[in-house]
């Protein structure tokens, strides 16, 4: 397995927020207050189909990205993180062409942004589509803002891929648009506050998915992962071939791991915390080579 070590201070953040810009209930201000008050570090503001600059939103707390989620008459919708203008398609004519979603990933990579399909499950787009686009960043594995209209994982979807080959990072966020749906699922990244920071982090896989539970450590060195974590009701190792190494020890008592990778060939693994009331947290795949 690819060495890798990721520990130390993370960033709290939400990739994925509506204001009244678009169909959010609360204005700009108060959604950045909301998410202070809730500790947040970083808070990319995505209303649909419309970029505008949000700078002065930034607090001496909140980091506030200026970013975008193009979103298609079919309910493919995606992240635009990191670019600086309007998509291809925030006016006019959004179609049900099977060729516009491409369009906005290769156009979110053409200007080194961090591309990412949005709630596959909810969109209803099946491991087909999902292998038929190419060249996206991430998925969202869990978005909370389905939650009560719909599912909030695609964790199914994300294993097809990662079995499939794909080297696709998986994502927690609120897609919040009301106040009920803030501080339910985030990413937490290994990484200093800048946007810059925050989009290089991103790209390299620097961060884990969580609803809650925490990572502390996560290191392989090409033959043992070792992982300390809150304590959860379990932890399981999962590959291409499903769950490989389970530790389950009841209510919140199991904080680690140390275990030497079995001799067969695993195309990857990833690691999933699992707590006594349902909340989860996922970390990216750690690939063979």
């Amino acid at each position: 397995m690819q060495p890798l070590c990721l520990t130390g201070p993370t960033l709290k953040t939400n990739l994925h927020t509506h204001t009244t810009f678009s169909d959010g209930t609360f204005t700009l201000a108060q959604v950045v207050a909301a998410y202070e008050a809730l500790e947040y570090d970083v808070l990319a503001i995505t209303d649909h189909n419309r970029w505008q600059d949000h700078t002065s939103a930034s607090t001496g707390r909140v980091l506030v990205l200026s970013s975008n989620e193009p979103s298609l008459a079919q309910r493919e919708h995606l992240l635009a993180l990191g670019v600086h203008q309007t998509s291809p398609v925030d006016a006019g004519e959004r179609d049900r062409s099977s060729s516009r979603t491409q369009e906005v990933i290769d156009w979110i990579n053409e200007q080194s942004g961090f591309s990412v399909l949005n709630h596959p499950a909810w969109s209803g787009m099946p491991v087909d589509r999902l292998l038929e686009l190419e060249r996206y960043h991430a998925i969202e594995v869990c978005n909370a803002g389905c939650t009560g209209h719909g599912s909030e994982f695609s964790l199914t979807h994300w294993d097809e891929l990662l079995r499939r080959g794909r080297r696709v990072w998986g994502l927690a966020t609120d897609d919040s648009h009301y106040d009920w749906d803030r501080g339910l699922g985030w990413v937490e990244l290994f990484c200093e506050r800048t946007e810059a920071a925050v989009i290089r982090a991103l790209h390299e896989g620097r961060f884990y998915a969580t609803m809650g539970p925490r990572f502390e450590h996560i290191e392989c060195d090409g033959e043992t992962l070792r992982l300390r974590c809150d304590p959860v009701m379990g932890i399981a190792v999962l590959s291409e071939q499903g769950p490989i190494k389970v530790v389950h020890g009841g209510f919140g008592t199991v904080d680690g791991l140390e275990w030497k990778l079995p001799d067969r060939g695993h195309r990857y693994v990833r690691v999933e915390l699992h707590r006594a009331d349902g909340k989860k947290a996922w970390s990216n795949p750690i690939w063979a080579d």
